[in-house]
């Protein structure tokens, strides 16, 4: 084999050599390009799922804030899209067993589901989220809806907060061991703005429930009407004839109606709370008869024991009057609207009692020397501070109005 020919059989290998090299370079290096281009496809779709879950989210977030501003106006089934963050979102309410749409009337309107679905670039995930209605911050011991309410007495004490959706009128200086909550556009003193409270403002009305709304949601086969009829005053001792109460009687628990309390001098009624609550319903609704009322003293304090305290539900016009200078263990509620839409309902006090409870109407006018303690949580009002997370989120698919998978990506 001559010089000439060795030299080309090296140069040959050489190039098979470079050739396999290349090849096997060309190799490596497609596969860490797919390689790469999946990584990035699985981290583009990854991201894609995060934010589709937070544009879910955001769009519960959203829905949150909108009923607690106004829970009038929620977002119902199929829901509303709102575009955002290079997606959207999709979002709905719904009652708290996933039927649609969201019944948000009193007393329904405390608990229901907020749905959202959040979409980007095809990618869509949807969260479920209990939500329930937190209680505005006021501990209220006196609360006016509609009208001016008037603190005439020279010594009158409240311990615990009092509020009104209109407006106030102290012609003393009452003591409030409390805040002075102004709640709505239009409320706020009149007649001169006294010094030395603590004053809240809200813009936020806070709305209360009727007496014939209360009635209705205990007494479902017929409210006031119905417990006009079917009530506990053969329980009473004595037994109260004809709906009225004028001379001492002891009511056990039970729902007594009354149309006429006419109540002077020592003679009073007492509550005899030890197997429960005892609940007196005045009308009928829309009576202008005034039910003057004394005492109200209960076996069971109701500051040793909140759940049996008593409560007095007012459904006339003429509202109630509370007189004489016995200890009172009650809520004493009277609000009330017409059916034109016109609120009633009065409290006023010409006496010196104690009341250890609430008391909650239309408008209120404080005669006398009256001490009120703040006992919690005796009604809730129809509307809410604001609505809030409830220890639920879940995140599913939903499959048509009221049905749900849950279940991830």
């Amino acid at each position: 084999m001559n010089t000439h020919t060795l030299r080309s059989s090296a140069r040959g290998s050489a190039l098979i050599t470079v050739l396999i090299f290349i090849s096997i370079v060309s190799v490596l290096l497609a596969g860490i390009a797919k390689f790469s281009i999946s990584h990035q496809q699985l981290a583009l779709n990854d991201s894609r799922y995060a934010a589709a879950l937070s544009l879910a989210e955001a769009g519960a977030n959203t829905e949150f804030r909108k009923i607690s501003l106004d829970a009038s106006l929620p977002d119902q089934w199929p829901g509303a899209t709102a575009n955002w963050g290079g997606g959207s979102y999709t979002v709905w309410c719904a009652n708290s067993d996933g039927s649609v749409p969201w019944n948000n009337a009193w007393p329904n309107n405390s608990d229901l589901l907020v749905f959202s679905r959040g979409t980007v670039d095809g990618v869509t995930r949807t969260v479920k989220v209990k939500v329930k209605g937190y209680n505005a911050s006021g501990n209220y011991a006196i609360y006016g809806t509609n009208q001016v309410s008037t603190f005439n007495g020279t010594a009158v004490t409240i311990r615990g907060d009092i509020g009104t959706n209109d407006e106030l009128q102290f012609t003393g200086s009452p003591n409030i061991q409390g805040s002075v909550y102004f709640n709505g556009p239009g409320a706020g003193w009149v007649g001169g703005t006294p010094s030395g409270y603590n004053e809240v403002h809200d813009t936020k009305v806070i709305q209360w429930p009727t007496v014939s709304e209360v009635a209705m949601q205990q007494f479902p086969a017929g409210g006031l009407p119905w417990l006009a009829t079917h009530n506990s005053n053969s329980l009473a001792n004595p037994p109260i004839i004809g709906n009225t109460i004028t001379t001492n009687v002891t009511l056990p628990a039970g729902n007594y109606y009354l149309t006429n309390v006419s109540l002077t001098a020592g003679r009073k009624i007492t509550f005899n709370n030890t197997g429960g609550p005892v609940n007196v319903w005045i009308g009928p609704e829309g009576s202008p008869a005034v039910a003057n009322w004394r005492g109200g003293s209960a076996a069971i304090s109701v500051t040793s024991d909140p759940t049996k305290t008593p409560r007095i539900y007012a459904a006339t016009k003429g509202g109630i009057d509370l007189g004489g200078g016995e200890v009172m263990d009650a809520l004493v509620y009277a609000v009330n609207r017409d059916g034109a839409g016109n609120t009633y309902g009065h409290i006023d006090n010409s006496g010196n009692p104690t009341i250890n409870g609430q008391l909650i109407a239309d408008n209120i006018d404080l005669n006398g020397n009256i001490s009120v303690n703040f006992v919690k949580d005796l009604i809730r009002p129809v509307t809410f501070g604001y609505y809030g997370y409830d220890n639920l989120w879940e995140e599913g698919r939903v499959n048509g109005p009221g049905t749900w998978t849950p279940g991830g990506r």
